[in-house]
């Protein structure tokens, strides 16, 4: 979804990047730590569900903080957020803090402006990040994108012996998303896809992965703006996880389960011009529900010509 709008004054007042603030939001059940940039992992706190075993159930602390978030325009990529660091941020603040919510403020060198709205969804199971990119700068931003890259290193059996799964109606690319792998291990630039099960979906693949997404807005004018949801969420099943991602409509997903099958991570996208799911598969038939999705796509384009 696009809009437009007026450039905020506030966007001037943005803190330099760099001076990363520890910001850490719960709904009771799940935590994060937030840094002013957007990112997770400030003041030791990954993404945590109470109750979820050693480390407080921290799924992303474990191993390296493989991380974060990018933006893009006009083929420059260098603008990304990784364990707390950043490249082309020219200011980052975070604001509107409450004990379930924050909003952060990103501009980049290459004039977007990147908002990371956090807050809690009814239910305990999900977070909700809105994410809005404006055009701030004095031209129009061409090919526009965002990345999101992330690691879960979900106990037991993380680093080796994790289950993750991606699924993208129709596999990517697709509506808004341009590509997608389970290789999270890099900077989310943009501009660079991956190589491991780029662009498929997979269900319970076993090994030390996560998940890197990229989505495409086309060209910006100067004030216009693209923007999408984001929900992260932890549960102990699957079928909770799936069941709260189909309650607010995601469209494309990935989550990561424990060796025990006991706990499962994992994030979701709406407003990026697919189907929102209608049925909480079982892992085993995500690949079957992918095709019927597909095939429902296709009908719908149909009826509609």
């Amino acid at each position: 979804m696009r809009y437009t709008t007026s450039i905020l004054a506030a966007c001037a007042s943005l803190a330099i990047a760099g001076t990363a603030q520890a910001t850490t939001i719960t709904n009771g059940d799940l935590s994060m730590g937030l840094f002013d940039n957007g990112g997770l992992g400030s003041g030791g706190v990954g993404f945590r569900l109470a109750g979820a075993g050693d480390t407080g159930g921290d799924a992303i602390y474990r191993g390296c903080l493989c991380e974060g978030w990018g933006a893009a325009a006009n083929g420059d990529g260098n603008h990304y957020v990784y364990g707390g660091s950043s490249t082309g941020f020219t200011s980052a603040a975070m604001s509107d803090v409450t004990a379930s919510s924050a909003k952060s403020t990103v501009v980049t060198s290459n004039g977007l402006t990147i908002v990371h709205n956090y807050s809690a969804v009814d239910g305990g199971t999900l977070f909700k990040i809105d994410v809005v990119i404006t055009n701030t700068g004095a031209a129009a931003a061409t090919d526009v994108r965002y990345a999101r890259t992330l690691d879960w290193d979900v106990a037991p059996g993380y680093f080796g012996s994790n289950y993750t799964s991606i699924y993208v109606p129709g596999v990517a690319p697709e509506g808004n998303i341009l590509h997608t792998s389970s290789n999270p291990f890099d900077v989310p630039n943009p501009m660079v896809t991956r190589s491991q099960e780029a662009n498929t979906n997979i269900s319970d693949s076993i090994g030390d992965k996560g998940s890197y997404f990229i989505f495409g807005f086309g060209d910006l004018e100067v004030g216009e703006s693209a923007e999408f949801t984001t929900y992260i969420g932890a549960a102990f099943s699957v079928r909770t996880l799936l069941a709260a991602f189909g309650d607010v409509d995601v469209e494309a997903y990935s989550y990561t389960t424990a060796s025990d099958r006991q706990t499962v991570y994992g994030y979701g996208f709406a407003g990026l011009g697919l189907p929102p799911i209608d049925e909480v598969p079982e892992p085993a038939a995500l690949a079957l529900f992918g095709l019927g999705v597909l095939g429902l796509g296709a009908a719908r384009r149909r009826r509609k010509a």
